[in-house]
């Protein structure tokens, strides 16, 4: 059991820029002791995560977990972003419609409790849901409201809350791919599209999470499905942050440490108060 967490006071982190396509996106680096304290947990849940993952998952898939050492290894970026786009360039090829649809504020949105929930919905061992939810906890008092985004295990535990998504999908006799929260369905017309949205919906709701409604679409038209689909999904160098020695503890964030807001705007004055009320 893990009982050495960190406490709030002596979390450090930052938030860190890395580039992408048409802007940033802001990842989070945790302390190494914290880091180390959260690799443990998640490789203590990771080998049963994986057995229950659907084939269509194909982001932040663990290559290697070791419950006693605690170490997690996730699948090469490159490698499982190269099976993804293969899969999406073969289902868009045969589809007649396609649904494009994301969680909103996914990672800021898995908070201690949904992510407990979530795992013991997946049959996770209950003293190691609690390690875990402990740290959560942790790091949620110290300003992080979900899961922490950039650091490996978080990607293991988004997979877990989606991995109902994942089964409503399946049960619901369609056929779809996930890329960490973006959903790609395939569909037959308008009104599977929409049963599709509303399988989503419903499956994300009993953990209390949400689509983002603006970014659902649906494509019919073979050109569009093909542009649109293939450029408009994850693409790039998979990012990389180190913790810098003058990172600040995270209840002040102090100075140019933006805020990433719950609609996904960035506040570059910082409201670190505002930011360590959120709940998950």
């Amino acid at each position: 059991m893990l009982v050495d967490v960190a406490s709030a006071a002596r979390i450090r982190a930052r938030l860190v820029p890395v580039p992408k396509s048409g802007g940033i996106r802001w990842l989070t680096e945790l302390d190494p002791r914290t880091a180390r304290d959260y690799e443990r947990c998640v490789a203590k849940l990771a080998p049963g995560i994986e057995r229950v993952l659907a084939s269509s998952v194909l982001a932040n898939r663990v290559a290697v977990a070791d419950p006693v050492r605690g170490t997690l290894r996730l699948e090469a970026w490159r490698a499982a972003h190269g099976r993804f786009r293969r899969a999406l360039a073969a289902g868009v090829a045969a589809a007649t419609s396609v649904v494009l649809a994301d969680v909103r504020d996914c990672y800021g949105s898995i908070g201690p409790d949904v992510c407990a929930l979530a795992l013991r919905r997946l049959g996770s061992p209950g003293r190691h849901v609690a390690d875990l939810e402990r740290l959560l906890g942790e790091l949620q008092a110290a300003g992080l409201p979900g899961l922490p985004a950039g650091p490996p295990p978080s990607g293991v535990l988004a997979n877990a809350a989606l991995a109902g998504a994942d089964r409503s999908l399946a049960a619901g006799g369609f056929a779809h791919l996930r890329w960490v929260d973006d959903f790609v369905v395939f569909a037959t017309d308008v009104r599977d599209a929409q049963r599709a949205l509303a399988l989503l919906r419903f499956s994300l709701a009993d953990l209390g999470l949400e689509l983002a409604e603006g970014k659902s679409r649906l494509l019919t038209d073979p050109d569009a499905m093909t542009s649109t689909v293939l450029h408009c999904l994850p693409s790039g160098q998979e990012p990389t942050v180190t913790l810098r020695n003058d990172a600040d503890a995270l209840p002040s964030f102090q100075g140019a440490h933006p805020l990433v807001s719950r609609d996904g705007r960035v506040d570059l004055g910082g409201r670190p108060a505002r930011a360590a009320r959120r709940s998950g």
